[in-house]
């Protein structure tokens, strides 16, 4: 008999659990994520989900066999009248939870007694995944929901250390740790001294129309018109000048929350408020001075 406690635990289903073929790339495909809701404060953000996924091999884990929690075959949760949705509201992993459901569908048309073996741990919260192999460090007793631990841990979280670096284009900014952000790029300034790479044919911005049916940000960019001042949390346009008063809303709220479309898919407010009130991470007075700090540090080659 499977006794499931109804406490105040926050559900927490894992996806993309099952096992990855590995190769010989460092670079693992995502998996087991968590999908995240963004915080319901304000309604219009209620529809983001965040992934938050591991990519290093499993091969590289050294997870020791769970003889804390109990485990039930699938064909014993069957025999006990156990549902899909049951082990779905009991935090197992989504591919578990996915598999099971097929199994009891087909379990008296088909042969598929190789599934029957196929295991569920019935975790002891606040641990959680296939084998019950993970935790939060930041959980706290009063939190109920999965989001409400995520947002929690950013509201921890301390102060900028490590630079976030897009790869994608070839930069030298006169040290190896001083790496260029997305958002440096096309932004007014040079930063790659090797001949201004970020700022090459960005005059196609500039000279940019749009169709009749678009608003046209100041940076060029072409947004749907019903997307201008639709809502001054939310802005559209990657310098946020389709809502008058983003700058002023976002500002606060972002500093400490998660990392949304809203908060970090933009660049930096231009004019004197560029490093006065920082969106984001990117945005703030610390990575300007890692990035002074990395080049200033940075020794010259010698002879």
């Amino acid at each position: 008999m499977i006794l499931h406690t109804v406490i105040s635990l926050p559900q927490i289903n894992l996806h993309l659990t099952d096992s990855i073929e590995e190769t010989d790339s460092d670079h693992a495909l995502q998996h087991n994520c968590l999908y995240v809701t963004i915080p319901t404060k304000n309604t219009n953000d209620s529809r983001q989900i965040m992934f938050y996924c591991l990519s290093e091999w499993p091969s590289k884990w050294n997870i020791q066999k769970n003889n804390r929690d109990r485990m039930f075959t699938f064909e014993m949760l069957y025999q006990q009248g156990i549902t899909s949705w049951e082990l779905y509201t009991w935090s197992a992993p989504m591919d578990v939870v996915e598999r099971y459901e097929y199994y009891i569908q087909h379990v008296k048309i088909s042969n598929i007694t190789s599934m029957a073996a196929h295991l569920f741990y019935n975790c002891t919260g606040p641990r959680f995944g296939p084998m019950c192999q993970y935790s939060f460090n930041d959980y706290e007793p009063y939190h109920s929901t999965l989001t409400e631990i995520v947002d929690y841990s950013f509201m921890q979280r301390s102060e900028l250390t490590t630079l976030t670096c897009y790869i994608h284009l070839q930069c030298n900014r006169g040290a190896i740790m001083a790496c260029l952000d997305w958002s440096e790029i096309c932004d007014g300034k040079i930063d790659c001294i090797d001949g201004g790479r970020d700022e090459e044919n960005c005059w196609q911005l500039e000279i940019n129309e749009c169709g009749n049916d678009e608003y046209r940000c100041v940076n060029g960019q072409c947004i749907p018109k019903r997307f201008f001042h639709d809502d001054p949390s939310i802005p559209d346009c990657l310098d946020r000048t389709d809502e008058l008063s983003s700058t002023h809303i976002l500002a606060k709220k972002c500093i400490t929350a998660q990392p949304t479309f809203t908060c970090e898919d933009g660049v930096c407010p231009t004019g004197d408020t560029d490093f006065g009130k920082p969106f984001s991470n990117f945005c703030s007075k610390n990575r300007l001075a890692l990035i002074l700090e990395a080049i200033l540090l940075e020794k010259p080659n010698t002879p």
